[in-house]
């Protein structure tokens, strides 16, 4: 699995979403003269959005449940030629972002 550095955690977008500018902004009152915080509708959708994708189930209970079985009778194989070729992906990969020395 990869990562994407480029999304910016929660913490992150409420400072971010702040900064935003266009159509359809929100205001929060400030209370007693205080500061305040305005919301693009798009911020807002973005943040809908993130707290659904967290509730979301993204195993497979039916292959869980198929590994675990397969463990538990002593049948589970692995491929070597698969683990070999991912372990040197991943090493190539690894390689193409180091830094050069000069």
């Amino acid at each position: 699995m990869k990562i994407d550095k480029r999304i910016t955690p929660p913490a992150a977008a409420k400072v971010s979403a702040a900064k935003g500018k266009g159509a359809g902004k929100t205001a929060a009152p400030a209370a007693g003269g205080g500061d305040s915080l305005t919301l693009t509708e798009s911020s807002t959708r973005i943040r809908s959005l993130e707290s659904q994708l967290a509730a979301a189930d993204i195993a497979d209970a039916g292959k869980i449940e198929a590994v675990k079985s397969a463990l538990a009778n002593g049948t589970f194989t692995v491929d070597a030629e698969v683990v070999a070729d991912r372990l040197i992906d991943h090493t190539k990969e690894a390689l193409r972002k180091r830094p050069r020395k000069k």
